[in-house]
């Protein structure tokens, strides 16, 4: 699981208040369970025999016998709990995961709730907001391009979102991947759909548009938040295991962003981290724009993928 060293820690004080919480709840439990008449000496005669059993008093027939009696004393308690209106595991039901008792692990190995919990943490982290939930691979539509398009389209399209589903199923022995084409022909659908995938088998994903991405960079370089702060988002743009770029090219590009750019693709290359990126521009104009170092980082360690075809967000409207 890619979870940063921050966000393994914020998961376990959680499971540790978690622990805190069900101790109390289950005090308070014992507490109200004491005042039903008759309930404190089962609890007693319980207390008594299991002393017994650790004491080494009890063994083989005595054993059995100590077991068995302490599984009558057990249903006896359950009955007066029922009777006196409680659910019979009322003193147990404590715990918000019953699978791992709130402690995270079941066996050595993390529970399901665990999982889930770093899920929605990655899932936060990544600033994809509300898209994985609207843009699946299973919602995309190869139909879609005939509508208002040709067959090469759609053709174009498959070969895509087939590189997308392999980039998946290999990452991250796999090679950057770059969508070109016009508005709305399914670059950014294609990148949201790999980005969540990856999120849900545990990879850290970053997720910017190029404009939310350089004012970021450029309010945390210029503005008057701490040098610390911007050297930690460098840090996680850097580290995570996917960064998207969305609609490279859409930013206000100068000296500042080519420079920020090619930081990030040289650092995550040395790093061996992988890049998609989506971008309206062509091959020509990425190379007048960025110049030649960066174009050159581009077409040498990105697959590229160029879709075409009619604006399908128009298509599929209502």
């Amino acid at each position: 699981m890619a979870l940063t060293n921050e966000q393994y820690d914020i998961i376990r004080k959680e499971y540790d208040l978690r622990l805190l919480a069900a101790a109390d709840k289950a005090r308070a439990r014992a507490e109200e369970a004491a005042r039903i008449p008759g309930y404190s000496a089962l609890e007693e005669r319980a207390s008594a025999l299991i002393r017994s059993f650790a004491q080494g008093l009890a063994q083989g027939a005595g054993a059995v016998s100590c077991r068995e009696e302490l599984q009558r004393l057990r249903q006896e308690k359950e009955q007066l709990l029922q009777g006196a209106g409680y659910p019979a595991d009322y003193l147990e039901d404590v715990y918000e995961c019953p699978l791992c008792r709130d402690t995270g692990y079941v066996d050595g190995h993390k529970c399901t709730c665990f999982r889930k919990r770093e899920i929605d943490l990655l899932y936060a982290d990544s600033h994809l907001g509300f898209l994985t939930d609207r843009i699946r691979f299973s919602s995309l539509r190869e139909d879609v391009y005939l509508k208002g398009g040709t067959e090469s389209d759609v053709q174009h399209f498959i070969k895509a979102r087939d590189a997308s589903l392999s980039f998946v199923e290999n990452f991250p022995a796999c090679r950057n991947l770059l969508f070109t084409g016009s508005v709305g022909t399914g670059k950014t659908a294609l990148s949201v759909c790999i980005a969540g995938e990856l999120i849900d088998r545990g990879f850290r994903v970053i997720y910017f548009s190029a404009v939310s991405l350089f004012e970021r960079l450029s309010a945390e370089r210029f503005g008057s938040r701490e040098e610390q702060e911007e050297q930690r988002l460098s840090s996680d743009l850097y580290s995570c295991d996917l960064l998207v770029i969305d609609d490279l090219g859409t930013e206000l590009t100068n000296s500042f962003v080519a420079e920020q750019l090619f930081a990030l693709l040289n650092e995550r290359s040395i790093r061996q981290n992988r890049t998609v990126i989506s971008t309206n521009l062509d091959l020509e104009q990425l190379f007048t724009l960025y110049a030649e170092r960066i174009f050159s980082r581009i077409t040498s360690e990105f697959d590229i993928f160029r879709l075409t075809g009619p604006d399908i967000r128009r298509l599929t409207a209502g």
